[in-house]
């Protein structure tokens, strides 16, 4: 087998002038336009991929996004028609969502693995719907025992900023039982979307076990919540108190400001998760016997590559997100290295 160079042919001054239009229109929705946004940042950065001397091009799908965007929003006008006790029961509201989120995570992955086509071999994301639900069995699980047992939790809550140890008790309870079951959707998902993804008809084989996804979960978790989590609430029980004894403006932005500061501290963590997860995925995937993944992504310097991009972002009012995007995303091309018969 020949190797197959992979080149970033692009730069973060160029990603900048991409993306401008997109941050303009994300500060005055108020962040409702990051999905577009990332969408159009990972097709900048595709475009301007190389495997083998060739990029990679971007391929529009005939397939119609409206009946994904008309669900989405039949369900938040129920749910917004349910605050206001004119819409259907809560757990009615909860099955429906539950129900879509699958439908909705097809479209999309059938649209991002489509979009992109090496040479002459584009791939195509194959599974039947039938598929995709069996397999997201876990979701419907926790959806259903959600919508079961709504109102009941309704009836017990405590009111705000009470404390109830039974309650805290029973939040960690169904914590410890749905952590696992969220796990296995998210290895279901990536799972199905490897292993029927079909290049040039042949399909990829993926055989990365459930124990060491599960594995990275956990860790991942638990890092953020010792790095980030318990510092944060700590320190905001300390300066503050409670926040039921602050005004309703203040407790507003000490909760804002914890977010943020928990959010920040957290990054080393999940730039840790993201790196083992890359490695999980692509270290050892084939295309039959016609192609062949490596990975030898040095988990040590991506972490530090990616909190040191996000403290600069922060300090920086976001003017060095796209340099941060650009490192991030050459120290995981690097990574690679494709083998082809």
């Amino acid at each position: 087998m020949r190797p197959l160079p992979l080149t970033f042919t692009g730069g973060p001054d160029d990603l900048r002038r991409h993306t401008r239009r997109d941050l303009l229109i994300n500060i005055v929705l108020g962040g409702l336009y990051t999905p577009i946004a990332r969408r159009h940042t990972n097709e900048y950065l595709a475009a301007h991929t190389t495997l083998d001397g060739t990029p990679l091009v971007h391929v529009d799908l005939p397939h119609s996004r409206w009946p994904a965007i008309l669900l989405v929003l039949a369900f938040v006008a129920l749910r917004v028609a349910n605050e206001f006790g004119a819409g259907p029961p809560l757990p009615l509201v909860i099955v429906c969502g539950v129900l879509l989120l699958p439908y909705l995570w097809g479209t999309v992955t059938m649209r991002a693995v489509g979009a992109v086509r090496w040479r002459q071999l584009q791939p195509w994301f194959t599974p039947r719907w039938k598929e995709i639900y069996l397999q997201s069995w876990p979701l419907l699980l926790l959806g259903a025992a959600w919508a079961i047992a709504q109102p009941r939790v309704a009836a017990i809550a405590p009111a705000p900023g009470a404390i109830d140890l039974r309650w805290l008790a029973a939040l960690a309870a169904a914590a410890i039982v749905a952590f696992p079951l969220l796990a296995r959707q998210s290895f279901n998902w990536r799972r199905l979307r490897l292993t029927h993804t079909r290049v040039a008809g042949v399909p990829i084989t993926w055989d990365a076990p459930f124990a060491r996804y599960l594995r990275l979960w956990f860790l991942a978790a638990l890092a953020v919540l010792v790095t980030a989590v318990a510092p944060v609430l700590l320190l905001r029980q300390a300066l503050f108190g409670s926040l039921a004894d602050l005004p309703e403006t203040q407790a507003a932005l000490v909760y804002l400001a914890a977010i943020l500061l928990a959010f920040l501290l957290s990054v080393p963590a999940r730039a840790w998760y993201e790196a083992e997860v890359f490695h999980l995925t692509w270290d050892g995937l084939r295309v039959d016997d016609r192609l062949r993944v490596e990975c030898g992504l040095d988990v040590r310097a991506f972490v530090l590559t990616r909190t040191a991009g996000a403290w600069r972002t922060f300090i920086t009012f976001g003017l060095h997100h796209p340099r941060a995007v650009v490192a991030a995303y050459q120290a995981r091309l690097a990574a690679l290295r494709v083998w082809a018969a």
